[in-house]
């Protein structure tokens, strides 16, 4: 009769937390590269505020959550964006890449390639 022995070390390795918080920070990495064209750009100070981590991307500063949403109100007043200088861009930048399948699957292999598969 034989005997058959499975090695798992090299998996338990490549699914560890730390792997895991490693791809995800890669993934968003190139998550942020991707999401960058079309993110508006009149002065480059929103694309230069992006930021990723293993958590997510942020851009940051006092018109990033404007832009993304299309305006913002206040008590007094409230407006929209309606015309924006870079052509492809506007506001929830994030479904536009999120549209293209390509861009999707690129996240989906830095994950992988991330965390050490590929």
């Amino acid at each position: 009769m034989a005997k058959i022995v499975v090695e798992l070390g090299g998996i338990k390795r490549k699914v560890s937390p730390q792997a895991l918080a490693k791809g995800k920070l890669v993934m968003n990495n190139q998550v942020m590269i991707t999401m960058n064209p079309y993110v508006p750009y009149r002065d480059g100070s929103l694309r230069g505020s992006s930021r990723a981590d293993s958590i997510g991307v942020t851009w940051s500063g006092p018109h990033a959550r404007p832009q993304f949403y299309g305006g913002a109100y206040n008590k007094y007043k409230s407006f929209k964006f309606k015309k924006y200088t870079t052509p492809g861009t506007g506001k929830r930048w994030d479904k536009r890449a999120l549209a293209n399948a390509t861009i999707v699957k690129d996240w989906e292999q830095s994950l992988l390639r991330g965390m050490g598969f590929r």
